[in-house]
């Protein structure tokens, strides 16, 4: 019921959860599109709509869910589209020297068997954590030294592997990088952002390279104005 889904708004607000929008499909199914903060996990984001609605449920009566769930990222744009724009970049961005143009084409990171608009499973659920890492030197800051962006794209890929997550892309260029990052269940954006950054600045001597700041946007295999449009809550 309506009154019911405004007190599990109001208590999982104070998880950092906003609920969107929701569905329910009969017999028991109840859909959320949800937003959260950066330091959030897939997990975490579940554990708090189950729990929460849960106690909200007593004593009149237990609630009772399955430990399986489904978890999905979505975004502005789908993952087809992600992928040409981050692939993309040296074209956008093209360099006057044609040999700086040269190493950042070179040193693109591609790799086709990774397909972050599949669903993955872990114990107890189906999840999909697809994101859009942006990255940026201090302002002002070009690199062009072909070393160091090979240190870069080197130390990206090692601190993915580190942490099993799934890396499909990376769109290097001389003052910042896109990485597309299939991360974990447990795993939150802001997580991935601030390993892939120590890691490479730590290739640096760890220096202050880098801005204090990073984007991480969720994509999926469709985008959020799939979602709006369907009737609901």
């Amino acid at each position: 019921p309506a009154d019911q889904i405004e007190a599990l708004r109001a208590e999982i607000a104070k998880d950092g959860l906003r609920i969107r929008q929701y569905f329910f499909r009969e017999p028991n199914t109840a859909m959320f599109f949800l937003s959260t903060k950066q330091a959030t996990t897939p997990s975490e984001i579940v554990r708090s709509v189950k729990a929460r609605w849960q106690c909200l449920n007593r004593p009149e009566r237990r609630l009772e869910f399955r430990r399986n769930y489904r978890i999905t990222s979505t975004g502005t744009a789908n993952s087809e589209v992600i992928n040409t724009y981050v692939a993309s970049q040296p074209r956008r961005h093209l360099m006057a020297d044609e040999k700086v143009q040269a190493t950042i084409e070179r040193l693109q990171f591609y790799d086709p068997s990774v397909d972050l608009a599949a669903i993955r499973r872990s114990n107890y659920g189906e999840f999909l954590h697809s994101l859009q890492i942006v990255i940026e030197l201090e302002p002002g800051g070009v690199e062009i030294r072909p070393a160091v962006l090979d240190q870069f794209r080197k130390m990206a890929i090692a601190t993915c592997d580190k942490y099993r997550w799934l890396l499909a892309r990376i769109g290097l260029l001389t003052n910042h990088l896109h990485l597309l990052v299939g991360a974990g269940v447990n795993d939150s954006p802001e997580k991935v952002a601030l390993a892939l950054m120590n890691n490479m600045a730590w290739s640096q001597g760890m220096k202050p390279i880098f801005r204090f700041s990073y984007y991480a946007g969720t994509f999926g295999p469709y985008d959020r104005g799939a979602i709006w449009n369907r009737s609901g809550g």
